[in-house]
């Protein structure tokens, strides 16, 4: 992982879209999920939509969520708009399952506006409901291997199982972010996706990819 590249790619998102920064270890896996979440940003934007940076109350710089402790209206966000449809981008946000009461950590989850509070609520809150998640991304500090593959779509059979059939969105598909290439029979799993009716984005050489939003690339998922 270019640490460099992706620190550079980074601060400039962030500082288009915000005052400050508030710089997070050199932790690559934690570098790796706000190195997501702008390059996600940055996505949307490229699309046309509005991309703004909200920081909770009181704070300066963004606010960055590196694991699944901490309420969420404690950290940073981006607030999107488009064409009329708000919704946010958040960081390390529990989530409800598809199929049950099952509860999960998404490394990125894209929201309907208003799904998860943005001060203490007066009763308790556990989770986003799975309704108002849109789409979600996960982050691994991995080359991509098959079982790697079979684990994410794992992942989204339990969490938005409805991007494993066919039909259309302006979102991002349920992506898995990695700063390592496609290994052995990998590439041929992720060749037949389409013809299985699975929307999947698999976002191999991140690093990569986002040094080249730096360079002028509209987005690290085109």
């Amino acid at each position: 992982m270019n640490l460099a590249n992706v620190k550079t790619a980074v601060k400039r998102v962030i500082s288009k879209h915000s005052g400050g920064f508030r710089l997070i270890s050199s932790s690559q896996t934690q570098l790796l999920e706000l190195a997501s979440v702008t390059g996600i940003a940055e996505h949307y934007r490229s699309l046309g939509a509005s991309v703004n940076a909200v920081n909770p109350k009181g704070k300066r710089g963004f606010v960055v969520k590196t694991s699944t402790r901490g309420y969420p209206w404690n950290f940073s966000y981006f607030a999107c708009d488009l064409a009329g449809e708000k919704f946010e981008i958040r960081m390390n946000l529990m989530v409800n399952g598809a199929h049950d009461d099952g509860i999960y950590c998404v490394d990125v989850g894209i929201t309907k506006n208003n799904s998860v509070p943005y001060s203490h609520p007066a009763t308790a809150w556990i989770c986003v409901e799975n309704s108002d998640l849109i789409t979600f991304a996960e982050t691994k500090k991995l080359v991509v291997y098959p079982m790697l593959l079979a684990q994410f779509v794992g992942i989204v059979h339990e969490i938005k199982p409805e991007f494993l059939k066919a039909g259309a969105t302006h979102h991002l598909s349920p992506t898995l972010i990695t700063i390592g290439h496609l290994t052995g029979n990998s590439q041929a799993i992720v060749n037949a996706y389409p013809n299985r009716n699975f929307r999947i984005f698999i976002a191999h050489s991140y690093d990569i990819r986002l040094a080249g939003v730096r360079s002028g690339a509209t987005s690290p998922f085109a």
